[in-house]
């Protein structure tokens, strides 16, 4: 029976479920496995600066392609490096597969003191264990006959439950051979899909519509998570009821159509949004994420008795779960069953976008920057935006139609976006090579801040720049703007980078520097790069430097940060955290929620965590 080494059937194997770039940083204990990547036509290998940004690069991949971003690192020093973009990814179920280069199994068996152990009798797996926790599958291959399976098992999970999973392969192990033919059957990743179950769902939501006078669509962000932008866009289209987005989900529908309403953020929300949303007697809510930063600080109120929450696993009608459903098939059900309301709502006529103030003259402000850079977009775009004013400022634009947008809103791990951009820019080309999709830009838009973090990436965006030729805006604002209006507005420790950005592209050899960076002080710099044909048709990575003040934050970021007092004590409260045995017994000057903007005493955010904790 003909014969294949384990360590080409994985790359078949991760092939087959169409990825095509895997990414990594090279180490002594994954060498061997990282030579048959490269025996599989049409895989390709891309060399991250550091195993952090070869994880956040994954996690970019995923967002954009579809399937699992795929990455390596070696045993301990490559697999612990990364484990914090791993750990995002896992927050905001991304499909990510970390294949991790073990020592051997005899090395293994006899503990040896092998280098990047951390014992003087070592456990090998000591770093395997630090993982479960931001994983949902694993497999550590030890047995030739156990092994294909192990590796069919965690890619099938990835897929099902779209959260990493994890390969630990040692070193051993990558050439031991097994039947060929086992590669005939392919992987199974379809989802278990309970079709009594969805029917059962599907015929009690269409039932909740059907007596519907004003409902209403809200969308979030585990849509795009889980593979179900198109079906949630074709239910939209099918029912032409008023749609409202979340900070997360932007451009998930089309925000030029008539039934756009806007970006409903609880109590920091455009003039008129609030109010409309509560209007509805019905609220479909599908992929919801209600985390802080994606609610408004907790103020988006959604009435469990007026609302059918489509989940990724379960629906909840009016409180009633429905289990054993998935938000894909799903909804894809739903439109087939033509599902009717019973009266046709308005749809709500508002003031819509904050108007943008217009810069002086001689300088720029954040809100003039945020939408100037609405008006670079084209459909087919990627926009990715950095945690902190990039994230919140972008959020108030009207985007065109056919936009991609990531953020990392939730878990919020600055520096995520630059390696990211990597990872969506390798997705794109392999779209439009693969499946003629057209190409459109990478808009990177960070902050000097987080991009000090993960810089590193950028010569690998220059190394790879036959695939690879992002946009990238970065707000130098004097370091970390989000954290000065936090807390300690002009304390040194939010002083970072004061670094002089026009060197960074010589620095890592592009071939034409001068041509591709430029400076924006002031509205008609700017102006001037928006409209560049460098800038717009980009043939390699172009960067502008924008400058800001360093307490210039957008409207939306310092209306959530003043709500943070007053909304962290009632919702501590309300769930119980709370040590205060009545409401009225909360500090007053807690309840506040005072502007902090130049506040040297810094937030009352502290003092209600610390307070929270006693309950």
């Amino acid at each position: 029976m003909a014969s294949i080494p384990l360590g080409l059937y994985l790359w078949k194997r991760i092939k087959e479920i169409g990825v095509s770039t895997i990414m990594g940083v090279p180490g002594d204990f994954n060498l061997e496995i990282l030579d048959y990547i490269f025996q599989v036509e049409g895989l390709n290998w891309v060399s991250s600066a550091n195993e952090l940004n070869a994880a956040y690069a994954a996690d970019g991949y995923a967002r954009v392609k579809g399937t699992p971003g795929v990455f390596v690192t070696t045993h301990g020093v490559g697999e612990m490096s990364a484990i914090n973009g791993v750990a995002g990814s896992y927050s905001e179920q991304i499909k990510t597969i970390h294949v991790v280069g073990q020592t051997t199994r005899a090395m293994q068996k006899q503990r040896m003191l092998i280098h990047h152990s951390i014992d003087n009798d070592p456990d090998h797996q000591v770093y395997s264990k630090m993982s479960e926790g931001a994983r949902v599958a694993s497999a550590i291959l030890m047995d030739p006959k156990t092994a294909p399976g192990e590796i069919d098992r965690v890619i099938r999970e990835c897929f099902i439950q779209s959260r990493p999973v994890y390969i630990f392969m040692p070193l051993d192990m990558c050439w031991e051979q097994i039947p060929a033919n086992l590669l005939d059957a392919p992987i199974d990743i379809s989802l278990p899909v309970d079709i009594s179950a969805q029917d059962t769902a599907v015929s009690a939501i269409i039932e909740e519509l059907s007596k519907a006078q004003s409902p209403c669509l809200f969308i979030d962000g585990l849509v795009q998570r889980h593979g179900a932008g198109k079906e949630t866009r074709q239910l939209a289209e099918k029912l032409n009821i008023p749609v409202y987005c979340a900070n997360m989900s932007k451009a998930i529908i089309d925000e030029t159509a008539e039934y756009h309403v806007g970006l409903y953020n609880g109590m920091i929300s455009a003039p008129g949004v609030t109010d409309a949303f509560h209007t509805h007697d019905l609220v479909l809510v599908f992929g919801s994420i209600p985390a802080d930063t994606n609610t408004g600080g907790f103020t988006r109120k959604i009435d469990p008795q007026k609302s059918i929450d489509v989940r990724p696993f379960d629906v909840i009608i009016k409180g009633k779960t429905y289990p054993k459903t998935f938000i894909k098939p799903l909804t894809a059900a739903l439109v087939a069953s033509e599902p009717k309301c019973a009266t046709q709502p308005d749809i709500p006529l508002l003031p819509g976008i904050v108007t943008p103030q217009n810069s002086p003259t001689d300088r720029l402000v954040q809100s003039h920057v945020w939408h100037q850079l609405t008006k670079f977009l084209r459909p087919n775009d990627v926009v990715i935006a950095e945690t902190g004013t990039p994230t919140f400022g972008l959020s108030d634009c009207a985007f065109p139609a056919q936009i991609r947008w990531l953020t990392q809103t939730y878990y919020g791990s600055i520096g995520w976006a630059t390696p990211a951009a990597l990872g969506a820019e390798l997705a794109l080309h392999e779209l439009a090579a693969e499946q003629g999709e057209p190409r459109g830009r990478t808009i990177l838009v960070t902050g000097d801040g987080s991009f000090g973090l993960t810089m590193q990436e950028m010569g690998t965006m220059i190394t790879y720049r036959d695939r690879v030729k992002p946009v990238v805006f970065m707000i130098n604002n004097s370091g970390y703007t989000i954290e000065r209006v936090i807390h300690g507005a002009r304390q040194p420790y939010n002083d970072v980078n004061n670094l002089a950005f026009k060197h960074i592209l010589p620095l890592f050899q592009h071939p034409s520097p001068d041509e591709h960076y430029a400076l924006a002080k002031d509205p008609a710099e700017l102006e001037k790069v928006i409209t560049s044909k460098v800038f717009m048709e980009p043939s390699v990575l172009a960067l502008c430097e924008i400058v800001l003040d360093k307490l210039d934050v957008p409207w939306r970021l310092s209306a959530q940060i003043a709500l943070r007092g007053k909304a962290a004590v009632e919702y501590l409260y309300e769930e119980g955290f709370s040590g205060w045995e009545k409401k009225d017994e909360v500090p007053e000057e807690w309840v506040d929620g005072k502007s902090l903007i130049g506040n040297e005493s810094g937030s009352y955010w502290g003092e209600v965590q610390n307070q929270g904790k006693k309950g």
